[in-house]
């Protein structure tokens, strides 16, 4: 497992970004119940710690969009932040920062 924290611009917290074969490790680190044979990813907020996490098993730009749908909403929940259609440059915005994070990490393994 392989592991780099980032904090987050603008919104605050910070970001997880985790590298895995095996999620047995996640969960022992995290308290968190992923399921190897589920999951190829999985994303979560510990609690009370302003961190969100994206723990990455298979590389796959399509689960990495799809984890990154869901660290963008739970960010903006945690931040009060609605999402606009008309308006979606802050959530473009945070896709992109976090997909250019998950790329840059990525290309360091």
């Amino acid at each position: 497992m392989k592991s780099k924290t980032v904090p987050i611009p603008i919104y605050f917290g910070k970001l997880t970004i985790i590298s895995t074969d095996d999620f047995k490790e996640v969960n022992k680190i995290y308290k968190t119940k992923a399921k190897n044979k589920l999951y190829d990813a999985v994303v979560f907020e510990t609690l009370g710690r302003g961190e969100y996490v994206v723990a990455i098993k298979v590389v796959d730009w399509s689960i990495i969009a799809h984890e990154t749908v869901h660290l963008v909403n739970d960010i903006f929940l945690k931040c009060g932040v609605q999402l606009d259609r008309v308006n979606d440059e802050p959530q473009a915005y945070l896709t992109g920062w976090i997909v250019n994070e998950i790329d840059k990490f990525l290309k360091e393994q």
